[in-house]
């Protein structure tokens, strides 16, 4: 693919470029029972797109498969995909999703019977949990307005209104930018620590791929984790169980996954790794779509036979976070991203347990009569190639939405089939041990 120097923004940085290679879009989809108005998704849509220009840039690769930014090109942007089919099912749209056109996608399922799946795709490399998050908020927000009022109100700041056929380039957002960046224009550099150093392996020959090899992409794979949903009465427990001991979800979280995954495989080691959005903790702070992906990773390994007392074990998790934080080396891991990710790496984090807790997801504005009742994350590689970066053994996904907690599981090998019950059961063990010690 060609393009003019104009057309550039910036070449991509590593903590945007390790989604390049598959080209990752991360998705948002909430299944809704009501009556939806095609031409309502539409143009809220449309003016998502306008607010978020970032939405409609391009990335493409160059020869050494380096990932570039480019400005939206000369032809219409795709709108919103309405169809009918299976609420139930997230798919993977009939249309092309090419981030050489565009970096989000809207896709709307219609059922007959008042039912519906709305899932917004945006690429990884622009976008983290909490910037999809704020998106789709946003999408939502605008489709309201359009039901209610017949016309969709973008605020370009709290003393500025103007309506959808008024919106110019007076009101969209400029392009967020990477972690990097920002630290760069904080005056923090790479040091020499990455944070990671407790769960680095050898890098061995079969990690690697040749940018010489150049393998031909695979077809469009869309990954739906599977997943356990906590009902409202049990997420409360884990609730106060956290309050009742000082330690966070997170962390009580975090040491029911390591138990349960010691317990099941066997391992008398385990290690997780953790993404910490730096958003509130940057100087100044910033806003969830100014970032592209603004979290640093953070490291904790502990023996099996130290996870026999899960609060003890978040108690652990949270002083590492703390000490972590306070020495700045989570800020310090993106900087040593090309030593873990790409063809140029030459430390390997392989075998651990990654967990993303994206946390309380705020409930979407909805016009009256339409009810959001779940919310998932799921994932679609456009053209996936071999990988550059370290595997996991089993990846986690946390949030909690109306209420109720939900933890997903992508990958895990021999104990897959177990792992999310046995999560569940340690969270639940955990709950009635504190009630049992409160009585």
């Amino acid at each position: 693919m060609l393009w003019e120097p104009e057309d550039v923004v910036r070449v991509l940085d590593p903590s945007e470029q390790r989604f390049v290679r598959h080209a990752t879009f991360t998705g948002r989809s909430v299944t809704v029972l009501g009556e939806l108005d095609a031409a309502g998704f539409g143009a809220a849509f449309a003016a998502l797109q306008r607010r978020y220009p970032i939405l409609v840039c391009r990335i493409v690769e160059d020869a050494e498969e380096n990932g570039i930014l480019l400005r939206p090109g000369d032809v219409e942007a795709v709108g919103a995909w309405v169809s009918f089919g299976d609420p139930d099912e997230v798919r993977v749209p009939a249309e092309s999703m090419d981030p050489g056109a565009q970096l989000a996608y809207l896709d709307v399922v219609l059922a007959e019977e008042d039912r519906a799946r709305v899932t917004l795709f945006v690429h990884h490399s622009v976008a983290d949990a909490a910037h999809c998050v704020e998106l789709f908020a946003r999408l939502w927000g605008y489709y309201t307005d359009y039901v209610e009022t017949g016309k969709i109100a973008i605020r370009a700041d709290a003393a500025a209104v103007v309506t959808e056929s008024e919106a110019g380039t007076e009101v969209a957002r400029e392009y967020p930018v990477s972690l990097e960046m920002l630290l760069a224009q904080r005056g923090i550099r790479r040091g020499r620590r990455s944070g990671l150093e407790t769960v680095v392996r050898p890098l061995v020959v079969a990690d690697s791929v040749s940018r010489a090899e150049r393998p031909e992409a695979a077809p469009v794979t869309l990954v739906r984790p599977s997943r356990i949903q906590l009902d409202p009465v049990a997420t409360a427990r884990v609730l106060e169980t956290a309050r009742a001991h000082a330690v966070s979800v997170n962390g009580l979280v975090t040491a029911a996954v390591l138990r349960a995954y010691s317990h099941l495989s066997g391992t008398d080691r385990v290690s997780c790794v953790y993404p910490v959005d730096l958003r509130r903790r940057l100087d100044p702070p910033v806003a969830a779509e100014a970032g592209t992906n603004l979290s640093g990773l953070a490291a904790f390994t502990t023996e099996a036979a130290d996870t026999a007392d899960l609060v003890a074990v978040a108690r652990r998790i949270g002083t590492s976070l703390h000490n972590d934080l306070a020495d700045g080396v989570i800020e310090q891991s993106v900087l040593h991203f090309p030593d873990f990710f790409g063809p140029d790496r030459i430390h390997s984090t392989a075998g651990h347990i990654a967990l993303t807790n994206t946390g309380t997801v705020p409930p979407f504005r909805a016009p009256a009569g339409l009810i959001l009742d779940d919310y998932e994350i799921v994932y679609l590689s456009a053209h996936p190639r071999p990988s550059t970066g370290a595997s996991a053994a089993v990846t986690f996904l946390v949030y909690t939405y109306l209420g109720r907690l939900t933890i997903g599981r992508l990958g895990g090998g021999a104990v897959a089939a177990e792992l999310l019950d046995a999560v569940a059961s340690e969270l639940s063990w955990s709950s009635a041990d504190q009630r049992a010690a409160t009585a």
